[in-house]
């Protein structure tokens, strides 16, 4: 391979410490640099070392990308996350394979220091930084830099997602919106966007299909708050039938009485046997509830600990503690893995089932329904993933 011998400084010589670029210049050279990616891309190779350091700036003109692994989508090496852990995306942070998503990824974080004069991820150690890049969402940038224009917050956002699948496409597309930004327009993309949050399906870790955690658990759980309800409709129903049957009585032994529309009936005699014709058939019994359904829930995590609370169409009906296993260590970073199995019974028909998962200060929910027949049991998959902590769930 042979590369161009460029005469110029490293960006990285040419930022000072909380001193961020006028925004124009700073988004010119985003947009520079991802439409040389977006050439890189289209190639079916990827950078792999997007980061200050390796963009240099030959003068006035337009700066040049340097140190071009062209790895064509290989596993990102643990010491290059160490090396450079501001810059890795979440998916080569936790081992995975890194791919165009990842060179984005970094673009953005470069964008978001040239822009604040600040690293979106930074801490004061590698394994700090890998487990914000991991898990946390940077500072809003205007928050940091008034004055910068509308819509910048959005499109940062978009390229720093933890999922791949928020992020830009394409290179072509980051730059898109960055071009919209100079031009005084609203970047489509990340607009249409915005009032998403930044959470995924559930993304494991490759690897990561481990045996359940310390937090696994099983248990059935009754709905104690709907039985008094069932009971006092069955006990009002009781009353009602015996008082009509009481009322027929009455009705039948008055002299010359039969209510219209009723036969006749010949009396039996007193202290005679009944023939088996004249038997009654027992009424069915009305204190015993019809058939409830079944909620099978399994819940597998990524948390050291938390709390899973599930509502039934706006009732609780669980809250019950988690807990995950280390199931092992990534450049200092623990792993973890969890589960939790429970059974709930609920009554027959359509309810809106919504789960929260929370821990330290942070929370996940999402909200599903279903129709649950008599007697049968519909299971309930959910997920809280580790990068970026999305919560996913999904009937099996």
């Amino acid at each position: 391979m042979v590369e161009e011998d460029v005469a110029g400084t490293p960006l990285s010589d040419a930022l000072a410490v909380g001193q961020p670029l006028p925004w124009p210049r700073a988004l010119r050279l985003v947009a520079a640099l991802g439409r040389a990616l977006e050439e890189l891309h289209a190639a079916g190779l990827v950078h792999g070392a997007v980061r200050p350091d390796n963009i240099v700036l030959p003068g006035p003109g337009t700066p040049e990308l340097a140190d071009c692994r062209l790895s064509r989508f290989t596993p990102a090496r643990a010491e290059e996350a160490v090396a450079a852990p501001l810059y890795v995306s979440p998916e080569c942070a936790v081992g995975e394979r890194g791919g165009a998503s990842a060179d984005i990824f970094a673009l953005g974080a470069v964008a978001y220091r040239l822009l604040t004069g600040r690293d979106a991820f930074e801490a004061d150690t590698p394994e700090r930084i890998l487990a914000r890049v991991i898990h946390d969402r940077p500072q809003r940038a205007s928050a940091i830099v008034p004055g910068l224009p509308p819509g910048v917050d959005e499109v940062l956002w978009k390229a720093l997602a933890k999922p791949r699948k928020e992020r830009y496409a394409t290179a072509g597309r980051f730059c898109e919106d960055v071009e919209d930004l100079l031009a005084g327009r609203s970047p489509r993309l990340a607009a249409a966007q915005a009032g998403r949050a930044d959470t995924s399906r559930f993304l494991a870790a490759a690897g990561s299909d481990g045996e359940p955690g310390e937090g696994t658990g099983t248990g059935s759980h009754r709905l104690e708050r709907r039985r008094p309800v069932v009971r006092a409709l069955v006990g009002l129903l009781a009353l009602a039938l015996v008082g009509g049957l009481e009322l027929l009585r009455r009705e039948l032994e008055r002299p010359g009485g039969t209510p219209a529309g009723l036969p006749a009936a010949e009396p039996l005699p007193r202290g005679g046997e009944a023939s088996p014709g004249d038997v009654v058939p027992d009424l069915p019994s009305i204190t015993d509830p019809a058939p409830l359904a079944r909620l099978s829930l399994d819940f597998r995590h990524t948390l050291e600990k938390g709390t899973l609370v599930l509502l039934l169409d706006g009732d609780t009906v669980l809250e019950s503690r988690v807990t995950g296993a280390v199931t092992r260590k990534l450049l200092g970073i623990k792993l973890r893995e969890g589960r939790l199995r429970h059974f709930i019974e609920v009554p027959p028909g359509r309810h809106q089932i919504r789960l929260i998962v929370r821990w330290s200060d942070d929370e996940r929910s999402e909200t599903i329904t279903g129709d649950f027949a008599a007697g049968s049991t519909r299971r309930l998959s959910a997920r809280l993933g580790r990068i970026g902590k999305p919560l996913s769930v999904e009937w099996q």
